[in-house]
């Protein structure tokens, strides 16, 4: 049986998450351990400090080759980050609050599942698109 091969945009794009992702875990622990912040709102706080680097890391490497202009692609991105600061705020509260997990581990569960089911998706299709040439016309 052949196994489908993973794109070189999803490795690319996997290992800037898990990098930015340390970003965002940092952030969130030092503002909770050493800045005593609550940890939804720090949760957010990582979230933007993670996706700016993300963003730049995924630009000019995971995605290069966009035909999108930075100035879409920086609007685009805002809209997907208003989205991912939501889901990972909302998933780390809900785990922590309700399933009772420590606020990293849910971090860890959250951060996984929103990368794999939004954040790709959104930059693969929405933030980082190629644009598809514009087919010949065909005589009529």
């Amino acid at each position: 049986m052949k196994l489908p091969l993973v794109s070189p945009r999803f490795i690319r794009s996997a290992l800037t998450s898990l990098l930015t992702t340390s970003f965002d875990f940092g952030v969130l622990t030092a503002a909770v351990e050493l800045g005593h912040i609550n940890y939804v709102f720090a949760t957010w706080l990582g979230t933007v400090v993670g996706s700016l680097s993300n963003f730049w890391i995924n630009k000019h490497w995971a995605f290069k080759g966009s035909t999108i202009t930075l100035p879409n692609q920086l609007g685009r991105f805002v809209l997907v980050q208003v989205g991912a600061s939501g889901w990972h705020t909302l998933g780390v509260w809900l785990l922590t609050r309700y399933g009772g997990l420590p606020y990293q581990i849910s971090k860890l569960i959250i951060a996984a599942v929103v990368g794999v089911a939004w954040n790709y998706p959104m930059n693969h299709v929405l933030v980082f698109a190629k644009k598809n040439p514009t087919p010949p016309k065909t005589p009529a």
